[in-house]
């Protein structure tokens, strides 16, 4: 399930927003509803960060090496 980046990116958009949701509420002493939307705002920018990291991380595949000797030039011992 973890193996997606979309599925990995909507988790964190969401364990973000619940954690940051709180933290605007007991800690900024915020009413809900303000506390729901800067949440949000933050969570987003959370993702954001968390997208671009994984991004520039990404293995890509790297060009195989040619065989620097054909089986016709190979010498017959």
């Amino acid at each position: 399930m973890f193996n997606h980046r979309r599925v990995r990116t909507a988790v964190v958009l969401v364990i973000s927003w619940v954690v940051m949701t709180g933290v605007e509420r007991v800690v900024e002493h915020n009413p809900w509803g303000s506390a729901l939307l800067r949440g949000l705002v933050w969570a987003g920018v959370v993702t954001g960060v968390w997208w671009f990291s994984e991004w520039t991380q990404v293995q890509r595949p790297q060009p195989r090496p040619e065989e620097s000797v054909t089986s016709d030039e190979r010498s017959p011992h």
